[in-house]
């Protein structure tokens, strides 16, 4: 059984340059659903980072409260883990930043960003990077999932092409300068 720590809206959104939803909130219903209908779950707030640092003060808040954290980057987990109950649900949805450089062939993607929006902003320069079959799945779950989709046979896993990454330690709350990005490949044949 998961216990519901005290979570102060009010400090927390004192802390945070991104959004704070709470329970009392207009958009709270919406803001707590996930992709896949099943889970149903009451978190006590819903955090829309829009920094590394909105998630080290998150990442903290749920390390000193003992709450529980659920992490959504696009919220399709199959499992149910963008979403908790009682606890703080991490969304990353507002970091969807995509920088292409096309000489270098890379794409600099924050963890928010979406299938979807990536490959628009990619495939403008005639470059992709193989991804999944949904574009409205985060990167940051598709990734780490892996990340099959059509051009996995011929590109291999969208994990295969990670540079380098941005990271949260939750035990020491240390980031390490690092950003999700991969080399893409050109459409031409």
């Amino acid at each position: 059984m998961t216990t519901t720590p005290d979570i102060a809206i009010s400090s927390l959104r004192a802390g945070l340059k991104g959004e704070v939803i709470g329970s009392d909130d207009a958009g709270y219903d919406g803001a707590r659903r996930v992709f896949f209908t099943g889970f149903d779950r009451r978190p006590a707030a819903i955090v829309r980072a829009v920094d590394a640092a909105d998630v080290v003060r998150v990442v903290g808040l749920a390390r000193e409260t003992g709450a529980e954290l659920a992490v959504r980057s696009g919220g399709h987990s199959r499992a149910g883990h963008g979403t908790c109950e009682g606890g703080i649900v991490l969304d990353l949805c507002a970091m969807n930043a995509v920088e292409v450089d096309a000489d270098g062939r890379t794409a600099w993607a924050q963890t928010g960003a979406t299938a979807g929006g990536y490959t628009k902003a990619t495939g403008a320069h005639g470059l992709a990077t193989g991804l999944g079959d949904t574009p409205t799945v985060g990167l940051g779950g598709l990734t780490l999932g892996g990340g099959i989709g059509y051009l996995v046979r011929r590109h291999g896993l969208t994990v295969d092409d990670v540079l380098a990454a941005e990271v949260v330690q939750v035990d020491r709350l240390r980031r390490h300068s690092l950003i999700l990005c991969g080399p893409c490949s050109s459409l031409a044949p």
